[in-house]
């Protein structure tokens, strides 16, 4: 997201609200002042600056976090934060509140988050629709990515990890090798086939370059992106649907990417059913399953489906690969579980969805990377209406009163915290903030109400808006880290080379030039 404000969205944002006028913008503050009645004697941390409030130290920590878990640990599971501007925000890492929110029609995406949406994907794909549509939505194109679904997409990630056993022994010979680019790479490749049934090549290159480039708009934030963001929250929607009009070349780009994306689903979809109406056997991907009568109901329009093009491509690429190099770089600190890890894959035998499922340390493995770098570490929802947030335990204000449930007023920000409720040394235990894999195999992990698809991690989100892909995310992960790790050592480089956690919105590894990526010394075993 920060990348399309950093080149333009809103620039252009605050030449218009100048143009509004002083008057609408201490208007729109005003209301929101009024809406933080209810939580402002919630504790919280103190605020060091109006303009900014805490927004500095939640975003711009030199590794993501610092604060933040701090803050949890001092405050609790649910605490007041100051955003830009006076604007008081609620920030909630509670299992039970957060169950509720993501579960509850009071809440929505909040301005900035919805209208990045709007233009990055067509308003009819699955991540910018609501209500019955969005259920009738997902239920068709459920059967893609099912269980039974992701089975058929096993030989696509076996040929992605062999690719980059490939590359990796063309370069095992140098001091140090940034395996995120391979990652992506591989991921690329993975939900090309799996989704549409097609190399990347055959999408094209100015779509696969549009999409590349939008999926990894969200790592950058400075000092102005914060204020203009904060500023975006208080804007009327006629001033959204103007700015997305602007000729600005980021906002020409992103244009152009959902035209091209509308283009290659339609030419997809139309090839395949062609293809069935000759009589001939559609093949296992996405969008032949979705397509397939006997397979999908309730039936897509090609339209719908082809909007959901680009939804595919880039929800689908940066995700894993990020998570994966994550995973990497930490089997890199822990080189004794490394091992571990490598006697389980190799013992394991011939790999199948079954023996990937049955492996204990490899899925503790992904958990852990999962539980400790979510990849969506927070999200900003709104209420819509004036909804009442339980508690799992009662809190204490200011001023003496004990909630244990919080009323909030309609347009109250509340951020979800899911990097921190993953950390939560009452639900994970003492060592939360620790790489533990066997806590996964010792059953010291959260075993309440399920808040999450999988481990009770919020990492694929939750509710109904929960990741469609989880199941295909997991098993790619599977797949492509057993190839790696049964064949390759990985080590930290010598010197200052060693990754950190950097970002705001999305997490990506940081190399100290500020390169995105881990550098790990990799050599090959077997």
């Amino acid at each position: 997201m920060d990348r399309v404000l950093d080149y333009g969205l809103f620039k252009s944002a605050a030449v218009i609200i100048t143009a509004l006028g002083a008057f609408s913008l201490f208007r729109a503050l005003a209301r929101a002042h009024g809406r933080s009645m209810s939580i402002r004697h919630i504790a919280g941390p103190p605020s060091p600056s109006w303009i900014f409030g805490n927004m500095l130290e939640l975003m711009l920590s030199e590794q993501y976090g610092d604060h933040e878990f701090d803050w949890q640990r001092k405050y609790g599971p649910v605490y007041r934060l100051k955003g830009c501007f006076g604007a008081d925000e609620l920030v909630i890492s509670d299992p039970v509140a957060l169950n509720s929110i993501v579960n509850s029609s009071n809440f929505d995406h909040s301005p900035v988050t919805a209208n990045f949406s709007k233009l990055m994907f067509e308003g009819t794909s699955l991540i910018n629709v609501r209500g019955e549509y969005h259920r009738r939505l997902r239920a068709a194109l459920n059967p893609g990515f099912s269980a039974a679904g992701i089975r058929h997409y096993i030989p696509a990630m076996n040929k992605a990890a062999e690719e980059i056993t490939q590359a990796l022994d063309l370069d095992v010979s140098l001091p140090s090798i940034n395996i995120s680019p391979m990652l992506s790479t591989a991921s690329l490749g993975i939900i090309s086939q799996a989704a549409f049934g097609c190399t990347p090549e055959e999408l094209g290159d100015e779509f696969v370059q549009i999409s590349t480039r939008s999926a990894g708009m969200a790592t950058h934030v400075d000092k102005r992106i914060i204020v203009l963001a904060g500023l975006g929250k208080h804007l009327p929607q006629w001033v959204w649907d103007a700015m997305a009009l602007l000729p600005t070349a980021v906002l020409t780009e992103l244009r152009r990417g959902k035209f091209l994306a509308k283009q290659v689903g339609r030419r997809i979809v139309q090839g395949k059913l062609s293809a069935a109406q000759q009589g001939l056997e559609l093949e296992e991907d996405m969008f032949s399953q979705i397509l397939n009568p006997e397979k999908s109901d309730p039936k897509l329009t090609e339209e719908e489906l082809a909007d959901n093009t680009s939804l595919f491509i880039i929800a689908g690429q940066e995700t894993s690969a990020t998570t994966m190099a994550f995973g990497l770089l930490a089997l890199a600190r822990n080189p004794e579980f490394q091992d571990s890890l490598r006697r389980e894959i190799h013992s394991s035998g011939e790999k199948t969805e079954a023996v990937y499922n049955n492996m204990p340390l490899l899925n503790a493995f992904i958990k852990e990377v999962l539980r400790l770098y979510p990849v969506l570490p927070s999200e900003e929802r709104i209420a819509i209406a004036d909804p009442v947030i339980p508690l799992t335990d009662s809190i204490t204000t200011s001023t003496g009163d004990h909630l244990s449930e919080i009323p909030v007023r309609k347009g109250q920000i509340v951020k979800l915290a899911i990097a921190a409720y993953q950390r939560m040394e009452s639900l994970w235990g003492a060592d939360a903030g620790e790489f533990n894999p066997y806590r996964w195999i010792h059953g010291t992990t959260y075993q309440r109400d399920a808040v999450g698809p999988y481990g009770n991690l919020m990492a694929f989100f939750g509710g109904p808006h929960v990741c469609l892909g989880w199941r295909l995310a997991v098993l790619e992960m599977q797949v492509i880290l057993c190839e790696l790790v049964g064949k390759f050592s990985f080590k930290l480089p010598e010197g200052d080379n060693i990754a950190r956690i950097c970002g705001a919105n999305l997490l990506q590894p940081t190399l100290p030039s500020g390169e995105k990526g881990v550098r790990l010394q990799v050599a090959r075993i077997l």
